[in-house]
């Protein structure tokens, strides 16, 4: 399979574009990564209803039985639990980190041991998260997956 990638100015919106003979393999397999990548979630932000790409949240945290999801800008209320939003995401790279936070794998700058065998999570957007040690087999399972590695 071969990638073509063309700049055009002016669009009012990106798009991707898919020509085939026969769906194979490979090419099944890039358009399931695409579906589970291209989904939006709708919320509120300052009382507004917003609709949030799941690729641009870094994590979901849920505090006071109240769920939010955050971006680079916003921090978003949600309506779903946040088992719900575990279950519907985790393909796009979502896994749960502690009772209370399920962080975005993609968004992640680099990890830290700590104490008590917990994991310092530092984000891209320079905000850390910490990862209580119950979840570091499944977080570090998935990790792996994602690199196309086996797990520790």
């Amino acid at each position: 399979m071969k990638l073509v990638k063309t700049k055009e100015e002016n669009l009012e919106e990106n798009y991707l574009e898919l020509h085939y003979d026969q769906m194979d393999e490979e090419t099944g397999a890039v358009l399931e990564r695409l579906r589970d990548t291209l989904k939006y979630i709708e919320g509120t932000y300052e009382d507004k209803k917003v609709t949030v790409a799941v690729t641009d949240i870094f994590y979901f945290e849920a505090v006071d039985k109240k769920v939010f999801a955050y971006t680079k800008d916003m921090c978003v209320e949600i309506k779903e639990a946040l088992r719900d939003l575990l279950e519907e995401y985790e393909k796009s790279g979502f896994v749960r980190i502690s009772k209370s936070n399920v962080v975005n794998i993609y968004k992640i700058k680099k990890l830290q041991g700590d104490l008590n065998m917990r994991v310092i999570i530092y984000l891209k957007n320079d905000e850390k998260l910490v990862m209580n040690r119950s979840y570091k087999k499944d977080f570090y399972d998935k990790l792996a997956k994602i690199q196309g590695g086996k797990s520790k």
